[in-house]
């Protein structure tokens, strides 16, 4: 499909709202999951917080599960509304060839 400059500056802007969403919400679940995987490194046996290592994983399990799913439904081309795949810096739609940056 050709899109007029218009509707091409508004999937950028799109694209560029859903990038940031993306970022913000990654960038803090690899902190956290770095974080946890530390904490609960086998030598140490102490409770993380209080918590005993199974809570602690169990909580682990569903915020990565959380930032999985909200992953899968924010990155998505505006145009097509295909999954992006694993770039977080594509410059177009690997499905549909609309430009995002």
């Amino acid at each position: 499909m050709t899109y007029t400059h218009d509707q091409k500056a508004a999937l950028r802007a799109e694209f560029a709202r859903r990038r940031k969403r993306q970022l913000f919400v990654s960038i803090p679940l690899v902190v956290f999951m770095v974080g946890v995987l530390i904490a609960l490194d086998e030598k140490t046996k102490a409770p993380l917080f209080g918590l005993a290592p199974s809570v602690v994983v169990g909580i682990f399990v569903v915020v990565m599960g959380g930032g999985l799913v909200f992953s899968l439904l924010n990155w998505r081309c505006p145009a097509c509304e295909r999954y992006l795949g694993k770039h977080i810096n594509p410059s177009f739609c690997h499905r549909c060839g609309v430009p995002l940056r």
